[in-house]
C-alpha cells in the first residue's frame, strides 16, 4: 500500500487546538503576577494556591487517564475532548475578572476559578491528546514531522500574543477591568481556531483497537505502566522541565518591571519566539541521523549556557535577548517534542507487554509535569515571600530584586542540567534503531 502524503493543510488543521491551549499557557503564565499586583494576594498565598490546584489538577488528571483507556465514542478515543477548551477559556476570563468582595472572598474566587480552568477543563482537554495523535497519525516518520511543524506554528503563534501582552498591559493593565479585556482579546479568537482540529481531523482504527485490547482495566494499566521504566525517565525529565518553565515564565514579568524597569522591554524577548522554533523544524532530520533525543540533549546544553549568560547581562539587552534564544531553545527541543517520545514509549510498552496504555501513560506524564508546576509557584511564591517581596508596591528590597534575578537565570540553569542527567538513562532511540 502506498502511504498517503501528509499535507501541511493536515498539518495546520491538526495544530489548531495546540494553538489554543498554548495561548491560554501563556496569558496563564502571568497569573502570578495578575495575583499578586491587582488582586493584592501574598506572593507566598498564591504559590500554595497553585500547589494546591497542581495537586488537584494532578488527580483528575489520573482519573481521565483511565477514563481514556475506556473511552469508545462515535468520535473515537480521544478527539472530543477537544472541546473542553470551551469552557477552559471562559473561566480564563472569569479568572482575570476578579470581583473586590473582600480578601477572602477574592482568595475563595481564584482559586476556583484557576483550579476549574487549569486543574479541570485545561487537563481533561489534553487528555485525550495522545490516543488522539496516535490515531489520527499512525506513522512515527509522520508524527516527528507533524509535532516538529505544529510545534513550530504553535511557539510563532505564541510569541506575537507574548509580545503584544506587554504592550496590552502598558495601555490597559492599570485601567478598571484591563485583564478582562487583556483575557478577551486572546480568548474569543482562540475558541474559534481551538476547535478547528475536532471538526476537521479524524481517528483512524489501529490494528489493536479491538473492544479487548481498547477497554483497559486499571490494575492491568498500572501493572503495564510500572514495567515500563521509559514513561517514568520521559515523566521525571518533564516535571523538571515544567518546574524551569514555570519558573522563568512566572518570573519574567517581575524580572522586567523591577530589575529592567521596563515592562514593555519584554516584548523583545517575545521576538526571540520567532527564531527559537525553527530549530524544531530539524527535528526530523535528526531522527534520521543524530536521534531524536540526541538532539534534545544538545538543546539543553544550549539551555543552561543562555540561563548562565543572562547573569552577566542583566542591563544588556541585545545580550538578554540572545541569552533567552539558548534558553528557549534548548527547553523547547524537549518540552514541544514530549508528545512524540511519549507516544515512542507506548509503543515500546505495547512491542513488550502486548498492551497499549495511552490514555494512563499521559496521565502519569502529566502528573509529574504538573506537580512540577506546582513546586515551581511555591519555589517562586516562597522564596519571593522569604526575601521580602512587597505586593502592590513600585519599589521592593534588594532582598526581593536578587531572588529575582536568581530565579530568571542561575536556578533555571540547575533544573536545565538536571533535565539533562535524567535523560542520559533514555534509549529508546538506539533501542529503535537496533
Amino acid at each position: 500500500m502506498i502511504k498517503e502524503k501528509l499535507k501541511f493543510n493536515f498539518i495546520l488543521r491538526w495544530s489548531s487546538t495546540s494553538v489554543s491551549m498554548g495561548m491560554s499557557g501563556m496569558l496563564m503564565m502571568h497569573f502570578a503576577f495578575y495575583a499578586t499586583d491587582t488582586v493584592g494576594l501574598d506572593p507566598g498565598l498564591v504559590g500554595v494556591l497553585i500547589l494546591v490546584s497542581r495537586l488537584l489538577d494532578a488527580a483528575i488528571g489520573i482519573i481521565a487517564g483511565f477514563v481514556v483507556d475506556r473511552t469508545r465514542t462515535r468520535f473515537g478515543k480521544g478527539r472530543h475532548y477537544d472541546l473542553f477548551l470551551l469552557p477552559m477559556w471562559f473561566c480564563v476570563v472569569l479568572l482575570f475578572s476578579t470581583p473586590d468582595f473582600g480578601m477572602t472572598g477574592r482568595i475563595i474566587y481564584v482559586f476556583a476559578f484557576y483550579s476549574l480552568a487549569t486543574s479541570v477543563l485545561t487537563t481533561l482537554a489534553h487528555s485525550g491528546q495522545t490516543a488522539y495523535m496516535g490515531r489520527a497519525i499512525p506513522d512515527d516518520h509522520d508524527r516527528a514531522k507533524v509535532t516538529s511543524v505544529s510545534a513550530v506554528l504553535v511557539m510563532l503563534v505564541c510569541s506575537i500574543g507574548s509580545i503584544a501582552f506587554p504592550q496590552l498591559m502598558t495601555v490597559l493593565g492599570s485601567q478598571h477591568g484591563g485583564w478582562r479585556v487583556i483575557s478577551l482579546v486572546y480568548a474569543l479568537p482562540m475558541c474559534a481556531i481551538g476547535v478547528l482540529r475536532f471538526f476537521t481531523v479524524k481517528e483512524k482504527q489501529l490494528n489493536g483497537d479491538s473492544d479487548e485490547n481498547q477497554r483497559i482495566g486499571a490494575k492491568e494499566g498500572l501493572r503495564v505502566i510500572f514495567r515500563n521504566k521509559y514513561i517514568f525517565i520521559l515523566a521525571a525529565a518533564g516535571m523538571l522541565c515544567n518546574i524551569t518553565m514555570t519558573v522563568t515564565s512566572t518570573v519574567t514579568t517581575y524580572f522586567f518591571t523591577y530589575i529592567i524597569g521596563d515592562l514593555g522591554l519584554m516584548s523583545f524577548v517575545g521576538i526571540v519566539g520567532f527564531a527559537s522554533p525553527l530549530v524544531l523544524l530539524m527535528f526530523p532530520a535528526a531522527i534520521r541521523t543524530i536521534g531524536g533525543m540526541n538532539f534534545v540533549r544538545i538543546g539543553l546544553v544550549l539551555a543552561i549556557a543562555g540561563n548562565l549568560i543572562k547573569l552577566i547581562s542583566i542591563k544588556n539587552i541585545p545580550l538578554l535577548v540572545a541569552a533567552q534564544l539558548f534558553a528557549n531553545i534548548g527547553l523547547s527541543a524537549f518540552m514541544m517534542m514530549t508528545g512524540y517520545f511519549l507516544l515512542q514509549v507506548i509503543d515500546h510498552g505495547e512491542r513488550k507487554f502486548g498492551k497499549r496504555v495511552e490514555g494512563l501513560s499521559s496521565a502519569v506524564s502529566g502528573l509529574f509535569g504538573k506537580i512540577g508546576g506546582g513546586l515551581a509557584s511555591l519555589l517562586v511564591g516562597g522564596l519571593m515571600g522569604l526575601a521580602g517581596y512587597v505586593n502592590l508596591s513600585a519599589e521592593q528590597p534588594a532582598a526581593a530584586l536578587n531572588a529575582v534575578t536568581a530565579l530568571y537565570s542561575w536556578i533555571p540553569a540547575v533544573f536545565c542540567t538536571l533535565i539533562l542527567i535524567s535523560l542520559h538513562f533514555y534509549d529508546l532511540d538506539k533501542k529503535r534503531k537496533d
